[in-house]
């Protein structure tokens, strides 16, 4: 994937110490092996406070939409294949929302129903653009770390890229490499050396031979074959294509296969913030 590959360049080991809540994350460098850092065990209690204060949230946006949608009587003539490509990828986007909505079970998917309502918007403008002859709206891509923070500013940085002497523009990744999108609050918390407001993903690791614990992850630390989420970053990395993640997400492939795999996900050595 385009974009992510400064997050994905190193491999980190996650265990768990064993207590009930082990607080922040902490890097323990080990020379010439992975990283190993301990992670916070899910609280279901505070799990499930987090997924409610996000789906309430969620569902007047969602009616909010399919007022927009339903109240345009938009009706296409022939010839406008454009404007009608983008309108039914708009009703997929808000359907497939509605779906996720239902069936969301945690943070992270909650997050993709946020990102898929915000293409459902997104494409039934430029349909709508199209449609009076006007020029398509400018559109900016959705915030990285947290789909809910809405559109990323138009000058990013990269938190996970440590400066060296020389200090980079803001935006700069790298030779040949696009900034990760990211929201004007991330940008100055990054800038400030401060957390980030990173939507969580629950994962399933091995603590005992024959033990089992559910943890805590940055959502986009999840291998991305076993999620659509980290693998585009909701859509909002270089490369993803919203047609796409709306069809994955109505096939159901918005359910983490790796819940019950032992977690090995890739990030660069450094603390999480």
């Amino acid at each position: 994937m385009h974009g992510g590959g400064r997050l994905r360049r190193f491999w980190t080991r996650y265990v768990w110490d064993g207590s009930a809540d082990v607080g922040r994350p902490r890097p323990v460098p080990v020379k010439k092996q992975p990283t190993t850092i301990t992670l916070r065990r899910v609280d279901p209690e505070r799990w499930n406070a987090l997924c409610e204060a996000i789906r309430a949230r969620l569902e007047p946006r969602l009616v909010g939409v399919g007022e927009k949608l339903t109240a345009s009587e938009l009706t296409l003539r022939n010839g406008e294949e454009q404007a009608a490509r983008e309108y039914l990828l708009a009703l997929d986007a808000y359907t497939a929302a509605g779906k996720l909505l239902d069936e969301a079970a945690e943070p992270a998917e909650l997050g993709g129903v946020s990102a898929l309502l915000d293409i459902a918007a997104a494409h039934f403008a430029v349909a709508i653009a199209r449609h009076e002859g006007k020029p398509a709206p400018h559109r900016r891509s959705r915030c990285f770390y947290n789909p809910l923070h809405g559109a990323a500013a138009s000058n990013a940085v990269d938190p996970s890229h440590k400066p060296k002497k020389r200090q980079r523009q803001p935006g700069s990744r790298g030779k040949g490499q696009p900034p990760i999108p990211m929201c004007a609050d991330c940008r100055e918390r990054a800038r400030a050396n401060l957390p980030l407001d990173i939507l969580p993903a629950a994962v399933s690791v091995r603590v005992r031979r024959r033990a089992r614990a559910l943890v805590e992850v940055p959502y986009f630390m999840v291998p991305h074959d076993r999620s659509i989420w980290a693998a585009t970053g909701f859509g909002s990395l270089p490369g993803s294509s919203d047609a796409e993640l709306v069809r994955r997400v109505m096939r159901g492939e918005y359910r983490q296969a790796g819940k019950t795999a032992d977690l090995m996900v890739r990030k660069k050595t450094r603390q999480l913030p």
